[in-house]
């Protein structure tokens, strides 16, 4: 199950450990006791914009990862009551999955309006997919919850085709994100706290008159550092810090100490920065780390990306109808 775990997590874009339940039923999808609410053949657990889910495919779906949510947490898991109002662990993640559900159909029915369709690649991936979780499952599972090849490749082309639309929605978005919230410089620092531990593992902040020596003895400090020629070994030697490099975004501390970090030259050394755990000393290293700033800059498109989509699929999922099999859902 290992491998299944590790394919789907490939494509199943939205569908996390949330995505398990540990209380769906051993049933065949074909048996006759199967629960239906009016309006729903037996097998049919949902429809989406009149696209039907049936019981055996959202099966695969709760399948999908149980065992590694139970070996997180244990099969106890499901009936662990999280809320005020006693809803269980599995409750609150079957309402989280019937979302997804509802997010890769419809994300996929939108795929002809952005002329998005699955390639050759995407095929031959869809294939490999449908191998990998076939061979990973026994005769006995899949009779179980009615698997065939024919359903679990369905499953894997939808999920493929729901994230070739975000990505192709995507693509275009023009939104740039703010260079001053995605800038990183590298810093050598040091360090000296005014917060201990205690005997008792307790933290002691450092007040008083030993914080005042400790803002003295950080002054001369400076000075020191000041006239220093090798910023680095003069600062390994005196922190209180296991080490005495820092890579520093816009958050990294009140932005008005970030500022001036930003301000400084590089080599240049900066005032005493005192924060609630401790007194800082800083040597601008670099004023670009390239590297740091680029994936900054890359996650924060993505979230912007992010954003701009749900969006349009807020809009897409309040014009959708979505009818729900209550009793073959609450029986799962």
């Amino acid at each position: 199950m290992r491998k299944i775990r590790r394919v789907l997590a490939l494509v199943l874009i939205a569908i996390t450990a949330a995505g398990l339940l540990a209380g769906c039923k051993h049933r065949k999808s074909g048996d006759k006791d199967l629960p239906s609410s009016e309006g729903f053949t037996k097998d049919v657990v949902m429809r989406i914009g009149g696209t039907e889910v049936s019981y055996a495919e959202a099966n695969i779906y709760l399948l999908s990862m149980r065992e590694e949510v139970e070996t997180l947490y244990g099969e106890g898991i499901w009936d662990f009551r999280f809320t005020r109002d006693g809803r269980t662990y599995s409750e609150l993640m079957k309402d989280e999955l019937l979302e997804k559900i509802i997010y890769i159909k419809l994300v996929g029915k939108m795929a002809a309006e952005f002329d998005v369709a699955l390639g050759a690649d995407d095929v031959l991936d869809v294939n490999d997919y449908t191998q990998d979780f076939l061979n990973g499952i026994t005769e006995e599972t899949a009779k179980r919850y009615g698997i065939t090849e024919e359903l679990v490749r369905s499953i894997y082309s939808d999920n493929v085709l729901a994230k070739k639309v975000y990505e192709t929605v995507t693509l275009n978005v023009e939104a740039k994100p703010d260079e001053k919230e995605t800038r990183r410089a590298d810093f050598y620092y040091l360090f000296k706290k005014k917060v201990y531990i205690d005997n008792e593992g307790n933290p002691v902040q450092v007040t008083g008159e030993s914080l005042r020596e400790l803002r003295e003895d950080m002054k001369i400090i400076l000075s020191q550092a000041l006239i220093t020629e090798d910023f680095y070994n003069f600062a390994k030697n005196k922190t209180d810090a296991p080490g005495v490099e820092m890579t520093i975004g816009p958050d990294s501390f009140d932005r008005e100490i970030t500022n001036k970090l930003f301000a400084l030259p590089e080599g240049a050394i900066s005032d005493i920065v005192e924060t609630s755990d401790g007194l800082y000393i800083f040597c601008c290293k670099k004023k670009i780390n390239e590297a740091e700033t680029q994936k900054a800059e890359e996650e924060a498109f993505a979230k912007i990306c992010k954003e701009y989509f749900q969006e349009l699929y807020e809009k897409w999922r309040s014009d959708t109808k979505v009818e729900i099999n209550e009793a073959l859902w609450n029986a799962m």
